[in-house]
């Protein structure tokens, strides 16, 4: 899950300031504040964030000041030696490519709630202030500084009901009672700390403290009335806004890390000399180079420059086509009216189709993506070299989605074309120096072209039983729905987990499996209890049919074109191991695991009279195990021909293959998945239903008839935290900073990242080179490969080339790499995908 990362700007900086010694900037001006902020913010690094905004206050009134005049009335002013600080953090930030978020009437919370509560994956809230811990929930946490600059306590709900016996909600509800002194908010008056909380812990709300009131006597209820506007004003003042209009979302706040050099150039001004030293805060690139922008010509101007050209960096977008000859930029700007559509675009294919489809190298930025723009137009691109995905194998880590952010993180801004060039003339090198040229050249560029026609070829989808599917899980919902509202004794909104949570746990006393005052019904929560109560089996059956039917069959239907077809969208550059991943739709993420999954695979067919063959690796990564690890049992074993979990469950069970029953190969196969993918003592134990002490039994045994295995995992965590990288067969490199940490969640998941990716990455070396090899073989063919599903390949094949086309995919995929252990393909073949299992 990627994480966000948005920080309270003037709190860290304000805490900062009156933490550090004075330090001073070669321009003499102090910068100890920002100094202490920069060391924080790079501490937040071992969360290994995806995305990251820095929220501030603006000196404008917000809503709360109009409302309540009083609001931060007691607050004093910045001292000026803060005050003069806080642009050069800001220009700082941005240096670094981190956002800055601030808007006029509203504060800093409100800005970090908006952003938190609409983002979907994991986010931390780092901040000083209490009022944050509002806004924890499943996926947000709060992380609160403590003493100095780098210390922090990590709130969920668990810690916050631990530390201050308050739920998320009742620290609302608390502030309206108690007040806050630091921002003004009054409270009721005469109610303290103690008094506060046990009156949230007993009735929960403000609303029910009211609805109540005539339970409280004496004094206490005499101040309650006293202060009932006072508390609902407080209650108005202490929420946090998580609707605040037109802010970035997480995903548009991408953080670059390690930064471009500038950014050291920066430090050295503001004289942070401890950060300058630290080489691995810092990508490299040299200084900035600024470009001068592209010259817009005509289209005929254009295809008489490129016709005399050798090479070219070429790139298409919303605004124009651009390119570059003798160290000039080009652009042919492109009409966006509607009286124009596609006539530019015209143009602009005709003036690139010679050089496009000619010798000269094109230099060009998601060669996929252009590729599928000229094909439109009837022009074909060859002989070209593809920057993006040079740098996705040089690092994945930095971004390379955007030309234009990966031009400044190696110090190219300006013209769109030029800064291509010096892309291509930078990392030509690197590549080369990384040893990766051949898997560059022989591997990923080629991969490009068979993706692309596997894309535009398409997958047929058969929509008789896309409706007759839809139908019948339409059916079993409500049927699903009506038996749920039976055993609850009444209708709910199924859907919403706080109605879901009240009918479970609080009507029908289901015990929650947690210490906690407040209910989930995630899944986590749910599946333990499967089996025990019969509405929570129906529960987690509806949600799975919904979201078989609302994903997959209501979701499918609108990406049908017009001949029967889905064109899924292989991402080729996304995850860091060499993995492909399929959207829109993800035909890669069809279950597989229920019967019910399995049935959508008879949606998808073949083309006319043809059929479908499918080509399968057997235990790919555990043979791959067996290869790397060079051990003797596991290589005997593949090359024997034995059935490898029935060999580990012999072994670690200690008897002779003959005696081995399913349910000891069945553990045994999550055993040897579980080593290979670094499965702690707890998460093997939790697979195998069984104790962390038995668990720790097996894993010691499995070791200790497997000592290669144990060897070679050491091995591969040892050479990577020196190298700092691991690799796969092919030679692809994954970096593991994470060894380095100082943070031991972030150490360990270094390790099984070095265990785990030159077995995954090879895993999909192998399959990306054998992807290659059969659409060679069958480009003279009828029969075109249409699909690969991580370790398995699939081929819409005319019927007079069925036993070709089996012969192709077991050679091609059998015989892609020499190994210690032969690699084994399972083909079936049928008219629909779910005939060929």
């Amino acid at each position: 899950m990627e994480v966000f990362i948005v920080i309270d700007g003037n709190s860290l900086i304000n805490r900062a300031f009156y933490a550090l010694p004075p330090l001073n900037g070669k321009d003499n001006k102090p910068t100890q504040a920002v100094y202490g902020f920069v060391t924080m913010l790079i501490k937040l690094m071992e969360y290994r964030p995806e995305y990251m905004a820095v929220a501030f206050d603006l000196k404008a009134p917000t809503f709360r000041h109009k409302k309540y005049e009083l609001y931060k009335a007691n607050r004093k002013g910045m001292p000026d030696d803060l005050a003069v600080q806080m642009p050069i953090l800001k220009d700082l930030l941005r240096v670094m490519n981190i956002a800055v978020v601030e808007k006029e009437g509203y504060e800093a919370d409100d800005i970090i709630g908006t952003m938190a509560k609409h983002y979907d994956g994991q986010t931390y809230i780092v901040t000083g202030d209490r009022d944050s811990f509002q806004l924890i929930d499943d996926k947000i946490k709060v992380l609160m500084t403590k003493r100095g600059i780098t210390e922090v306590g990590e709130f969920d709900r668990e810690a916050l009901a631990a530390e201050y016996n308050l739920t998320p909600s009742g620290v609302i509800e608390y502030k309206s009672l108690a007040g806050d002194q630091s921002d003004n908010i009054p409270g009721v008056p005469g109610v303290g700390d103690k008094t506060a909380t046990e009156l949230v812990k007993k009735y929960g709300t403000l609303d029910n403290i009211y609805a109540n009131i005539q339970e409280i006597t004496g004094k206490l209820h005499e101040k309650l009335v006293l202060g009932k506007e006072s508390a609902y004003l407080s209650h108005e003042l202490a929420t946090i806004d998580v609707q605040v209009p037109d802010l970035p979302l997480a995903q548009n706040c991408r953080l670059t890390f390690p930064f471009a050099d500038k950014v050291r150039d920066r430090f050295e001004e503001l004289n942070f000399k401890s950060l300058v030293k630290r080489e691995e805060l810092f990508a490299g690139g040299g200084e900035t180079q600024e470009l001068p922008e592209s010259i817009a010509v005509t289209a005929e101007r254009l295809e008489s420059l490129l016709k005399g050209a050798k090479s070219a960096p070429i790139i298409w977008d919303k605004s124009g086509l651009y390119t570059a000859v003798d160290g000039v930029g080009y652009v042919l700007p492109i009409k966006q009216t509607l009286l124009d559509e596609g006539a530019d675009d015209v143009q602009a294919a005709n003036a690139v189709k010679t050089f496009a489809e000619g010798d000269g190298l094109k230099i060009v930025f998601d060669a996929k993506t252009l590729k599928k723009k000229l094909y439109a137009y009837g022009v074909s691109l060859d002989n070209y070299f593809d920057v993006e995905l040079c740098q996705y194998l040089l690092n994945s880590a930095v971004d390379h989605e955007s030309l234009v952010k990966l031009g400044a993180e190696y110090g190219f801004v300006g013209g769109v074309p030029l800064v291509l060039m010096k892309l291509y003339e930078k990392l030509i090198g690197e590549l080369e120096e990384s040893g990766m040229s051949d898997l560059y050249y022989k591997l990923e560029l080629p991969l490009t072209s068979v993706l692309f026609d596997m894309e535009r070829t398409g997958f047929k989808v058969d929509e008789g039983m896309l409706d007759e599917l839809s139908l019948r899980y339409g059916n079993e919902i409500a049927e699903l729905q009506a038996e749920i509202f039976k055993m609850a004794g009444r209708e709910f909104n199924i859907n919403s987990p706080k109605q879901l949570a009240a009918v479970l746990f609080e009507e029908l006393k289901i015990p929650y499996p947690k210490r906690s005052k407040t209910f989930s019904t995630g899944a986590e929560i749910l599946e333990p209890l499967r089996g025990n109560f019969q509405i929570v089996d129906r529960v987690l059956q509806y949600r799975f049919l919904a979201k078989l039917k609302s994903t997959y069959l209501d979701g499918l239907r609108p990406m049908i074109d017009r001949n029967g077809l889905v064109h899924t969208e292989f991402r080729q550059m996304l995850t860091s191991t060499g993995r492909l991943s399929s959207v829109e739709p993800n035909l890669q993420n069809i279950p597989v695991r229920t019967d019910e999954g399995k049935v959508l695979r008879k949606l998808f067919v073949a083309r006319d009279d043809n059929v479908l063959i499918s080509a399968d690796y057997s235990q790919i990564e555990l043979r791959l195990m067996a290869h790397l690890s060079g051990d003797e049992r596991m290589v005997s074993a593949y090359i024997n021909g034995e059935d490898i979990h029935s060999s580990t469950a012999a072994e670690i069970y200690g008897v002779e293959q003959s005696e081995v029953t399913p349910a000891m190969r069945r553990e045994a196969k999550i055993v040897n998945f579980g080593i290979i993918y670094g499965m702690s003592d707890f998460g093997l134990a939790q697979n195998l239903n069984i104790t962390p002490k038995q668990a720790a039994m097996y894993i010691k045994r499995y070791f200790e008839r497997f000592g290669g295995v144990r060897r070679y995992l050491a091995q591969s965590v040892e050479s990577a935290r020196e190298k700092g990288y691991v690799e796969t067969i092919f030679g692809r490199r994954r970096y593991v900073p994470e060894l380095r940490s100082s943070n031991y969640n972030s150490r360990m998941f270094g390790e099984r990242v070095a265990m785990n990716t030159p077995l995954q990455g090879s895993a999909a070396d192998l399959i990306k080179k054998a992807m290659i090899d059969v659409d060679k073989r069958l480009s003279s063919m009828k029969s075109k490969l249409i699909l690969q599903i991580h370790d398995e390949l699939i081929v819409d094949t005319a019927q007079d080339e069925i036993e070709a086309v089996k012969k192709i995919l077991i050679d091609c995929m059998e015989n892609v790499a020499e190994l210690r252990v032969p690699l084994k393909v399972e083909v079936g073949c049928g008219k629909r995908w779910y005939d060929c299992k």
